[in-house]
């Protein structure tokens, strides 16, 4: 039987990742290369750290190009474990 591989597995082959240490600078250059808005960011081990839009690049391109991609993330806060949709009570 063949083992099915999750997701992390499935980004850390691609060459498309960005790691947290990264600059906004070579996600930049990314984005452009591979015309892609959205960025995944993987850890060393493969495993998905979050997702960096060319939006948070661009928001934070004025203060220092050469800032961590994780240092961008991180200032956009924590998702809420707030449900999508209401549910019913």
């Amino acid at each position: 039987m063949r083992h099915k591989p999750t997701l992390a597995e499935k980004l850390s082959s691609i060459e498309v990742t960005l790691v947290p240490t990264d600059t906004l600078l070579r996600a930049l250059r990314m984005m452009e290369r591979y015309r892609l808005a959205l960025l995944p960011v993987v850890e060393e081990t493969g495993k998905l750290v979050g997702l960096l839009s060319q939006a948070q690049v661009m928001s934070a391109w004025g203060v220092d190009p050469l800032l961590p991609v994780s240092l961008v993330m991180a200032a956009c806060g924590r998702p809420s474990r707030a449900p999508l949709y209401p549910v019913p009570g």
